[in-house]
């Protein structure tokens, strides 16, 4: 607005709006292209808008759909492991062991990447610190009908994707995947009170039902009572884009309101990541493979060069 202001400021006015001349549009065009890069450069990152407060396999997916088709930002796990954001990871893990207490390293993180929203575990588990960073932000709380209901699909879903192969191998052989799965000890960690638990045991996450549907039942119950209502939304998906419109004060989207994430797309979203890294690992391999074989040869011309 200041930019295009300041554009009309400058044309020459002589009692009527006329025309500029070429040599005043150029000039102006310029002035107000270099405002607004002054301008860009010079304003806030972007803020959440929305937290997401429900743990994964409530529906956040079908949340992230639909919050970024409404024209948020949403950061999700699947960001993580699909962008395969390490120092993301890290910082995650370190959040589950402090107890979300370093809220500027989470606003950094977030506002240097866009997000607008933030829904899934981890960000779910530091909802409570994110209200207070962000006061303006809304909380969007989603859960199953039922805790059993919830264990069921997370228990053969996220709980257990670590153990299944390839990734049982990334886990210990590749970099990201190595840190992710000490983010993931954290976070689920985290879930039951602090105790401390790791994916690949033989007895996870079955030996821990019982506690993680109470810790489920229990982020349930506190959401509802440390949220302000004004600020709280429990999405119920099966009644479509209504309720979280009129929450978020958007328009309601004319296409359908998306449902994904089922344990079929699941497994589909985790093989086509495994692919991916799979290809990757084998292409590297292949050109180390080759560039070794170059070495090799151009050692082999030396040595018959100096013996020549």
């Amino acid at each position: 607005v200041a930019c295009s202001q300041f554009y009309y400021s400058l044309i020459l006015f002589d009692g009527h709006h006329r025309r500029p001349s070429t040599m005043t549009s150029l000039y102006t065009n310029r002035v107000a292209f270099s405002l607004v890069l002054i301008f860009t450069a010079l304003s806030p990152n972007a803020a959440l808008e929305v937290i997401g407060s429900g743990y994964g396999r409530t529906g956040t997916d079908t949340l992230r759909e639909a919050l970024n088709e409404l024209g948020y930002k949403t950061y999700h796990m699947k960001e993580i492991v699909e962008g395969r954001l390490g120092s993301d990871a890290m910082l995650w893990h370190a959040q589950m062991e402090n107890d979300c207490s370093d809220v500027e390293a989470l606003r950094d993180m977030f506002e240097k990447g866009g997000w607008t929203a933030a829904v899934d575990l981890p960000a779910s588990l530091c909802y409570e610190r994110l209200m207070k960073a962000y006061p303006k932000a809304k909380v969007i709380h989603t859960e199953r009908k039922s805790a059993e209901q919830w264990w069921n699909s997370a228990s053969n879903s996220i709980m257990i994707v670590g153990t299944i192969f390839p990734y049982n191998i990334f886990y210990n052989r590749i970099p990201f995947f190595r840190t992710h799965k000490a983010m993931s000890d954290a976070m689920w960690s985290r879930v039951l009170g602090g105790k401390n638990v790791t994916v690949d045991d033989d007895d996870f996450p079955q030996a821990y039902k019982a506690e993680f549907l109470a810790a489920y039942e229990a982020n349930n119950a506190r959401v509802r009572k440390v949220v302000p209502r004004k600020r709280l939304l429990i999405q119920d998906h099966s009644k479509g884009w209504t309720d979280l419109c009129t929450f978020l004060n958007k328009e309601v989207p004319d296409i359908p309101y998306p449902h994904v994430n089922t344990l079929n797309d699941f497994y589909k979203f985790a093989n086509n990541v495994a692919m991916k890294v799979a290809f990757g690992v084998t292409f590297a391999f292949a050109v180390f493979v080759l560039a070794v074989k170059k070495l090799m040869s151009l050692l082999t011309n030396n040595n018959k060069i100096k013996e020549s």
